[in-house]
């Protein structure tokens, strides 16, 4: 708050009227007071209970400050009921995070063991306050928690916790983000998740680019249909997906090219893809004589440079040779 006073030769000058923090404490007061006795008498609603506390889906509590393996929490309003626990009047952090559920589309995408440590990185971040949402599992239900972690100004000792329950939002949301990252007709990731995959991890160790294309699928669209061409891709991608692992994934390009990004050593890869060319050789169709086969092409990374350019080349070589095998070679002996 300013006041002006005028200066004796006619200019003027601010005179700061500084207001404690009692005053502003005192006049908060009031207005609490006559506000919750506007609200009670007009409308029968009690501002603390209705209004500030008054959230269904919501859980508040108090705790001190401490990591939040030691962390204990004590309800003030709302019952531990909505996550899955008994309603009592405590509990400690790490029995809530002990239920954490890292088996979600976004750990999918991300890596499970990176959405942890993004999520625990959340909740003890200093340079603001802590505000995640993350699923847990508990009794059977799953349940999507929004946590927010504010400082109580009053007593640096203590923190607030809110915990609101969001789980059928997030239902609808890890659905749209699921989509939006998987190839729709196998289940496969898509070139988006590829990218991004590709970006994070391409200098790891051991990692491998394999590329594979369907020999002769076009034939089988064009004779028996796109019923059973879509039928036949379904097939392949079960193929694919039963060797996925948090980070050996497969993405399908569109049409009849998928791309797998692998980590292991040469002789594990290697046997991966003739694991693969066997059990494709095995796909059979009532109405269909003929199935295609896949070339397969894998190159081990080196320097990191366009990796999956390179293993199309080596897939390529694969299809002049005949087609229905596999090479592998290491990036240096790839000419670009």
């Amino acid at each position: 708050m300013e006041m002006m006073k005028t200066k004796p030769h006619g200019g003027v000058c601010p005179i700061r009227s500084a207001v404690s923090r009692k005053e502003q404490s005192d006049l908060s007061k009031d207005r609490y007071v006559r506000v919750a006795n506007e609200l009670k008498d007009q409308y029968s609603v009690d501002v603390l209970h209705d209004i500030l506390l008054g959230r269904p889906d919501r859980i508040y509590l108090y705790a001190k400050r401490d990591t939040l393996e030691s962390m204990v929490l004590q309800v003030i309003s709302g019952t531990l009921q909505l996550i899955g626990f008994p309603d009592q009047e405590q509990i400690a952090f790490c029995d809530i995070l002990s239920c954490f559920d890292e088996h979600n589309r976004y750990a999918d995408v991300s890596g499970h063991a990176e959405y942890r440590q993004y999520v625990w990185g959340e909740l003890v971040r200093k340079d603001r306050e802590p505000n995640v949402t993350f699923p847990i599992v508990r009794g059977n239900q799953r349940f999507w928690l929004h946590v927010l972690i504010s400082p109580v100004h009053r007593c640096e000792e203590l923190v607030s916790v809110f915990i609101t329950v969001v789980t059928q939002t997030m239902i609808a949301e890890e659905q749209n983000f699921d989509r939006s990252h998987r190839d729709s007709l196998t289940g496969l990731f898509n070139k988006y998740t590829l990218d991004y995959h590709y970006g994070l991890r391409y200098r790891w160790p051991m990692f491998h680019a394999m590329y594979l294309d369907l020999d002769d699928f076009k034939t089988l669209n064009d004779h028996y249909g796109h019923h059973e061409g879509d039928a036949f891709l379904r097939s392949f991608a079960n193929i694919l997906q039963s060797h996925q692992t948090d980070y050996n994934l497969f993405y399908r390009l569109g049409g009849d090219e998928f791309i797998g990004l692998i980590f292991g050593t040469e002789e594990a890869v290697c046997g991966m893809a003739r694991d693969i060319l066997e059990r494709t050789r095995r796909i059979r169709f009532k109405t269909a004589a003929c199935v295609p086969s896949v070339s397969i092409g894998i190159v081990c990374s080196e320097q990191g440079d366009d990796v999956i350019q390179k293993a199309d080349q080596v897939m390529y070589e694969v299809k002049h040779n005949g087609k229905n095998s596999y090479l592998y070679r290491k990036e240096s002996a790839v000419d670009r």
